[in-house]
């Protein structure tokens, strides 16, 4: 009896460590998840939404193709040499714009955990029988204020970049983020 307890723990704690790397996954099975993962825990709704979203930054927009890295390390050394090839940044710049993104996930990570939590207290309160008109408005503006606190970080970040570039640069890097905005969330392209 005690195996057995013993061997079901270890399978749910290797399945438990193993939900919140998705690196793993392939696009299909990762696409698969969407659904599933809304009722999942905050951390592995941030876990998945950063492996997409560090799947779509590799995303090349002349070419149309993901270029998928096993490890995160891995592909943020690709992105940063992409970087640089791309915008023809010195190792100095490189090295600045790496500190850089690293500081912005710290921040951002936190704000979009606390903005997970806002939606999902104000879905809960929404399906209620009799949902709470003035807690639905209280957690609204909080949303609201943890959107534009993105914003701004969003804001101060594209600066402190813009400041370690030079102005053709920053043209380039603007002309190359324009082109990854036309094509829309998942690789969707608007017309």
């Amino acid at each position: 009896m005690m195996m057995v307890l013993t061997a079901t723990m270890l399978g749910i704690g290797s399945v438990a460590s193993a939900s919140t790397d998705y690196s793993h996954y392939s696009d299909q099975e990762l696409g698969g998840l969407r659904t599933k993962i809304q009722r999942a825990p905050v951390e592995d709704q941030i876990s998945y939404r950063h492996e997409w979203h560090k799947r779509l930054a590799e995303l090349v927009p002349d070419k149309g193709e993901h270029s998928l890295r096993s490890s995160e390390k891995e592909g943020d050394h690709w992105r940063m040499n992409r970087w640089q090839e791309r915008l023809g940044l010195n190792n100095s710049q490189t090295a600045n714009i790496k500190e850089l993104r690293e500081k912005q996930f710290r921040l951002v990570v936190t704000e979009r955990k606390e903005l997970v939590a806002l939606n999902r207290e104000l879905r809960t309160e929404s399906f209620k029988a009799n949902p709470d008109k003035n807690k639905i408005d209280e957690l609204s503006d909080r949303i609201g204020k943890k959107h534009a606190s993105l914003a701004r970080l969003k804001s101060s970040h594209l600066s402190e970049l813009a400041s370690i570039l030079t102005p053709a640069q920053r043209d380039k890097m603007q002309t190359i983020i324009d082109a990854r905005e036309l094509q829309g969330h998942y690789g969707r392209k608007f017309h």
